[in-house]
């Protein structure tokens, strides 16, 4: 799949390139950042090159939509976002997020969830939006919230990674609920 380069009003998500491996590993070699992600933090830059070219290969496949989350003025990667999986028979996708920590609580992430979003539901023609969440991961939680999502429940011991089971919150919004959202303004 094609990933289309869309643009907010401090923003502009983007493709993924094999250039942005420094800003890639910046952002997951920070343990702030890899605390509740199912991977470690990253130590070399080849594991950020590698998973560019994951990222990059699954798009292409179809299996995921991500993007990185750039400042126009210097097109450096300070975040990632995207589709982590579709499940187009439903209409359902989940997303997935993680911005660098020196950008943490400036709205940039909910600006470019919100543009994502649009994408799903308007172009992709997607009915559900989930998230998963780890209990105690509140940042991550107020970003949803601030976007509507509603708290469905809790999925126990959900994931296993770093040698223990997780729970994990899920969250959901709803194209009606969407556009109910952006009529408002």
């Amino acid at each position: 799949m094609d990933v289309p380069t869309l643009q907010t009003e401090r923003l502009a998500l983007r493709a993924l390139r094999a250039s942005d491996a420094e800003a890639v590993f910046a952002i997951f070699s920070d343990d702030a950042v890899t605390r509740y992600n199912d991977l470690d933090s990253f130590t070399t830059l080849g594991e950020a090159a590698n998973m560019i070219e994951r990222i990059t290969e699954r798009n292409r496949d179809g299996d995921t939509l991500w993007w990185g989350v750039t400042l126009p003025e210097n097109d450096r990667v300070i975040g990632v976002c995207g589709f982590n999986g579709f499940r187009r028979q439903w209409f359902t996708a989940a997303i997935g997020y993680d911005v660098a920590t020196a950008y943490w609580n400036r709205g940039y992430m909910t600006e470019a969830l919100r543009a994502i979003m649009r994408y799903g539901f308007e172009s992709l023609n997607v009915n559900r939006i989930e998230a998963l969440v780890v209990p105690g991961n509140d940042p991550s939680a107020r970003v949803l919230e601030k976007l509507d999502f509603r708290r469905e429940g809790l999925l126990r011991d959900y994931g296993f990674w770093k040698n223990r089971f997780w729970d994990l919150h899920l969250y959901a919004l709803l194209k009606r609920e969407w556009s109910k959202q952006y009529e408002r303004g």
